[in-house]
């Protein structure tokens, strides 16, 4: 292969009810670990595709613990930074009788936050990146970074894109990261004109800029210049454009257990076909596939052996 995709992101740990039937009060938790990006990469390193993921952690053994579980999936941690006297964020999963999830989160200040705070390590970081084909990143990475640490960001993305490199973005537009909408907005458009392959979610983009259907995304997102768009649809598929081109493709129809991951899930599914020479649709249907077989198990990391 002559392609690989560092993802920049967050992970942070996981608590959830042992038991998720029964009342929270005095039940015990259990820890895991997830995060959009994360999850992506994971399902991507699972896929065959090499895979850097670029965040920061704290010094803790609950940090050590995290770098250990990616670098058993094969993930390369080269560059994940270690954060003195820190601890990583931390949310709590609920999830509904219909598999629908809620989430409540402890992430500000977190080492991913404070990740291209430093100029020289800002810099040694995107020295390393340059070696890498593809760049993914999500709202999220965008969201928890303060304006300073964006406003570098996108000087970065310019350049790295310049220089041949291509960018994947999926919008995962949360509402708590932004001072305010139009803030959001603003920091989506100026990312939509520097990404490739734009992953957006339809139900996000309703939310950020009040769409109503998939083909007004992608009409907007074309007007910024991105060639290939994936609109997610949830259980209605998705809506693929590449250049005049669009095509509807079905999802494959399941009972949910936890949504948790499906979008993320979808988009290692279709990244890893279409690296591979798949075509769009053929890597739509990958997607599909594996977001399928994702929630239909609780949590966002499935056994290895499904």
């Amino acid at each position: 292969m002559s392609f690989s995709i560092a993802v920049i992101g967050e992970c942070m740990l996981e608590l959830s009810k042992a038991d998720r039937s029964a009342p929270a009060r005095g039940l015990p938790m259990t820890m895991n670990y997830g995060g959009d990006t994360l999850n992506t990469s994971i399902y991507l390193s699972r896929s065959g595709v090499p895979t850097r993921y670029v965040t920061a952690l704290g010094d803790d053994i609950m940090s050590d613990w995290l770098l250990q579980e990616w670098q058993a999936e094969g993930i390369d941690c080269s560059l994940v930074e270690r954060m003195p006297n820190s601890v990583p964020g931390m949310y709590m999963i609920n999830v509904a009788a219909d598999g629908e999830r809620s989430f409540l989160y402890w992430r500000k200040g977190s080492p991913a936050s404070r990740l291209f705070d430093d100029i020289d390590r800002t810099e040694r970081l995107f020295d390393a990146l340059a070696g890498c084909s593809h760049l993914y990143l999500s709202g999220i990475s965008l969201g928890i970074l303060p304006e300073k640490s964006l406003h570098g960001l996108f000087g970065y993305l310019t350049a790295y894109r310049q220089a041949g490199g291509k960018i994947i973005f999926d919008g995962n537009y949360r509402p708590n990261l932004w001072i305010n909408a139009a803030t959001a907005r603003q920091v989506y458009t100026q990312m939509y004109s520097l990404t490739d392959l734009a992953l957006p979610t339809l139900e996000d983009e309703s939310l950020l800029f009040g769409f109503e259907t998939a083909e007004q995304v992608i009409d907007a997102l074309q007007k910024h210049g991105v060639p290939e768009i994936v609109v997610k649809m949830g259980g209605s598929g998705c809506l693929l454009a590449q250049g005049k081109a669009r095509q509807r493709v079905a999802a494959v129809q399941v009972t949910p257990v936890d949504t948790t991951a499906a979008g993320d899930s979808f988009n290692a599914g279709f990244l890893a076909a279409r690296l591979n020479g798949c075509s769009g649709a053929e890597a739509c249907q990958a997607g599909h596939a594996l977001a399928s077989e994702v929630i239909q198990h609780r949590g966002a990391i499935i056994p290895r052996s499904r």
